[in-house]
């Protein structure tokens, strides 16, 4: 006998899980098996089986860091008679040969200029870290037209160095913060310690975190003061900010407030202020800061004016980044080890992927003008969760979804759950329905989150931004095309979560367990990445060795994609009995349905029922009256899975009913030990003339009896049936004595199509001939299939193809004859079209290698692109085959 598989990549990667490894898998079984009626949102495991791949590589190696994180802090020093550098102001790295510093530093108390600054040096008195210094001479200093010695007003000055720094690791200009908005929580200075002339000096560079606070505030400290050089009050180009710990000064006169951004996977300095002036150093008082942003074109013209090669964008936000990001340090979070002169990273911890667009995820779209921001995830081949707010554009639905990439689909209705307010937070969540089916062999649908609580500190959201600035290799490379961007955030609590004031409006009554908060405490560069409204936050559940997507929420808003301030996303869980009302039919809403799931009580132990009543744990198709209770949205008890059920002693339905043939049947494949494949298929043939016309199929299920489909026997009886399992000491060809057809067949729709051929002599058992047993299971099916089928005219020649059991509910939606509960239907994982061949024979083959027949295939149903396959279910005829055998 020879088998061969189609597809054999896919039963490669699929077909070795679900048959092979279910032996070593001791919860395979329950685990596998499909409910013949949905009863829930919490399947798509099932419904949606498909094999993932996992990846663990991660590259790691080393570079030197220590000072990378002042590589564009200079000291600015006075030569003195002796030779010697007296260091008085910090300045910034802000391009090649330009220095920017506070105006007040271009001289000091003799009216001297500064002649020199120095990068790349930690301690400015000490050799010890010399040889990464760079020390270069001034040849001009510039101030701001409008400043005066004697106001702290445009305290802002450019210096120019006599030739070019050289770009290294440790000596690299920042950027500028350009947006008048400093939305930040945090900022940082750096010097060495000096605020003026006045104060002592440490030789070590420092550096202090530092709230900022609004002007108003800051100005009624200063007042107190009564400084005569602060008569106009605090202007628009003063930033405030306060180092509350009290434990060090700002920094150095001049040198910068900044604030480090994130991407590529690396961080640069954005340079928001300078350090103008402030009070005594330890006690909690605010200083005060020039702001950047209101000197960005004075800035640029000067640098132009004194022979510098650029223009207005030599500081977008981009630009900037990209240009020196090879010589950035690596964000926190891909460091591995850090030491006095080396860094070890790993670039898989990133915050930052660049992603394909996942199957599941999808564009929402408008015939005429609509939201250009709003996507879905895909929960079936029919059904697109969204936000409520995605729902319409003014008034108007949307009319379809983008899935891979530029196919379309029409959505034929929208559901927009009822308590939710236009321009609310709250209740924001919508169902589309769609009007075709969309294309499993590509499309993993996702499932749903049914947990109120998560199972980690962190999950990724969807968003979209330049691919330049998020590349993690080769960057540097100026790639303007947008790329799906997955960033990795941190779930937020009520207390953590940082929402920013552009949607306060949208939560007036503050989070609730509905809402879900993510993001990360620091900043990207800007419009690094714009989260996907209405897309998931995402994740992972692996069940029976295999993974899926698993999406917990919808993001509704958030800047930046959660970073700095953070993203909100309505949480599934808080709306699942809504999504059944809309998705499951005969959903009770009302119903009080609750369900205790034991892990510690497996097949035949003793329980206790929610009746109070001795019970016994039993498949649930023996215990009929507790599985109506389930389907009916009652109370029940389940025993570690959902196919064992704690029934009552006197409700257990025993197998006096069933044939012992059919009863026995496991026992006697187990006790043959080995057996060939294929030893209890059969071909049915009728002769014609002189040769045997083989056009059925059939499987032996007695010494007498071979179980096959009304639709394929017909009316005249056949002549012979073929042993497929050759052995030469036994005649492989059996004559046909009659033949019964079910009364109730209906060719028309296929319904009841079974019937059953009976031999003139018995068979007898051995390693070659044995029975394939029935599924007699009436509630519940193997989920991983085989279907058997001759090839082509050769009835040698089987084939062998793996295919998934699904609910008939979904396959209603494809065919357009009404499906009976005597039927089941199934789909190929991974393929386009579903393709079932008139002789088929679905099987199972149990860990213990005992093989069940689940389904026949009616020969009305030829090979067609369709999205599953009807077969007869064995299991809706039990007493029918045991009479049968009876009489």
């Amino acid at each position: 006998m020879i088998r061969l598989h189609r597809h054999e990549a896919a039963i490669l990667s699929l077909g070795c899980w679900m048959v092979m490894c279910c032996i070593s898998f001791a919860t395979c079984d329950d685990v596998l098996m499909l409910p013949n009626v949905r009863t829930t949102l919490d399947d798509c495991h099932l419904r949606f089986h498909k094999l993932t791949a996992l990846s663990a590589v991660k590259p790691i190696f080393g570079i030197p860091a220590v000072l990378k994180e002042f590589a564009h802090m200079g000291a600015i020093g006075w030569t003195e008679s002796d030779g010697t550098i007296s260091w008085r102001c910090g300045g910034t790295l802000i391009w090649y040969n330009f220095v920017m510093t506070a105006a007040h530093c271009a001289i000091d108390s003799n009216g001297r200029q500064p002649d020199v600054v120095r990068f790349g040096d930690l301690n400015i008195y000490s050799s010890e870290d010399d040889e990464f210094a760079q020390q270069l001479s001034i040849s001009e200093i510039v101030r701001h037209p409008e400043h005066r010695f004697a106001a702290h007003y445009h305290d802002i000055a450019l210096i120019k160095l006599e030739k070019n720094v050289s770009i290294t690791d440790v000596v690299a200009p920042a950027c500028l913060w350009t947006d008048n908005e400093v939305r930040f929580k945090v900022l940082e200075a750096a010097g060495w310690g000096r605020t003026g002339f006045a104060q002592e000096q440490t030789p070590v560079l420092l550096k202090v975190s530092l709230k900022p606070i609004n002007n108003t505030e800051c100005s009624s400290f200063y007042s107190k003061y009564s400084d005569r050089r602060l008569r106009k009050g605090l202007q628009d180009h003063h930033i405030c900010a306060v180092d509350e710990k009290m434990d060090t000064c700002e920094g150095d006169s001049g040198g910068p407030l900044q604030i480090k951004l994130m991407h590529n996977g690396r961080v640069t300095p954005f340079i928001v202020g300078l350090t103008s002036f402030g009070t005594v150093c330890g006690s909690a008082s605010p200083g005060v800061y020039t702001k950047v942003s209101s000197y960005h074109d004075w800035i640029v013209d000067t640098m132009k004016k004194h022979g510098a090669s650029v223009d207005k964008s030599i500081f977008n936000a981009t630009f900037c980044a990209l240009r020196f990001v090879h010589v950035r340090e690596f964000e926190d979070s891909v460091i591995t080890h850090k030491s006095d002169n080396y860094t070890s990273v790993d670039t898989d911890l990133r915050h930052m992927f660049i992603s394909s667009m996942p199957s599941h995820l999808v564009k929402l779209a408008w015939r005429a003008e609509g939201h250009e921001n709003c996507y879905g995830v895909v929960i079936d081949e029919v059904t697109v969760l969204t936000v409520a707010q995605c729902a319409a554009f003014n008034g108007q639905p949307v009319t379809h979804i983008l899935f891979l990439g530029t196919n379309e689909m029409n959505v034929s209705m929208v559901h927009i759950h009822p308590n939710y307010i236009e321009g609310s937070g709250y209740s924001n969540i919508a169902i589309l329905s769609l009007e075709q089916l969309l294309p499993l062999a590509y499309i993993q649908p996702t499932c749903i989150w049914h947990d109120h609580n998560v199972r980690y500190e962190k999950t990724y959201v969807f968003g979209f931004g330049r691919a330049d600035i998020n590349r993690i290799f080769s960057p540097g490379e100026i790639n303007s095309s947008i790329a799906i961007l997955r960033p990795l955030v941190t779930f937020k609590n009520s207390s953590t979560c940082i929402i920013s004031t552009n949607f306060t409006d949208r939560l007036r009554k503050g989070l609730a367990s509905e809402h879900i908060c993510t993001g990360n405490d620091f900043f990207l560069v800007p419009k690094s990445c714009e989260l996907m409204i209405g897309g998931p936050i995402d994740d992972e559940i692996g069940i029976a060795n295999n993974l899926y997507p698993l999406t917990i929420g919808l993001n509704q808003f958030g800047r930046d994609c959660g970073f700095g301030e953070h993203s909100v996303a309505i949480g599934l869980a808080s709306h699942v009995d809504w999504m059944k009302t809309v998705l499951l039919k005969n959903y009770d809403v009302g119903g009080s349905s609750l369900q205790f799931l034991d892990p510690d009580l497996h097949l035949g132990d003793s329980c206790i029922s929610d009746e109070g009543k001795k019970a016994q744990c039993v498949v649930a198709s023996t215990c009929s009256r507790k599985w109506n209770q389930f389907l009916s949205a009652r109370n029940i008890n389940f025993c570690s899975s959902t196919s064992v059920i704690c029934c009552p002693l006197e409700d257990i339905e025993n197998d006096i009913e069933m044939h012992p043939d059919i009863a026995t049947c496991p026992d006697i494949v187990r006790n043959l030990g080995y057996t060939v494949e294929n030893g209890s298929l059969v071909m049915i043939g009728w002769m014609d003339n002189t040769t045997i016309d083989f056009r059925c199929m059939g499987t032996i299920i007695t010494k007498s009896l071979i179980l096959t489909t009304a639709s394929c026997i017909g009316l005249k009886v056949p002549s012979f049936v073929q042993l497929l399992a050759l052995n030469e000491s036994e005649p492989n060809l059996r004559e046909v004595e009659s033949r019964l057809i079910h009364s109730g067949y209906n060719f028309t729709d296929n319904s009841n199509d079974i019937a059953l051929v009976r031999l003139r002599q018995p068979l007898e058992w051995n390693f070659s001939v044995f029975p394939s047993c029935l599924w007699t299971n009436r509630t519940h099916t193997p989920l991983v299939l085989s279907m058997v089928y001759p090839h082509g005219i050769d009835p040698i020649v089987m084939l062998d193809q793996l295919v998934i059991a699904m609910y008939n509910s979904d396959c209603q939606r494809a065919l357009n004859s009404t499906l009976h509960d005597s039927q089941i239907c199934a789909r190929y994982p991974g393929f386009i079209s579903s393709c079932v061949y008139a002789p088929t024979v679905l099987q199972w083959y149990r860990h213990d290698s005992v093989q069940f027949v689940i389904g026949l295939a009616s020969v009305d149903l030829e090979c067609g692109y369709w999205d599953y396959m009807l077969f007869t279910r064995v299991s809706s005829f039990i007493n029918w085959i045991g009479q049968a055998i009876v009489d």
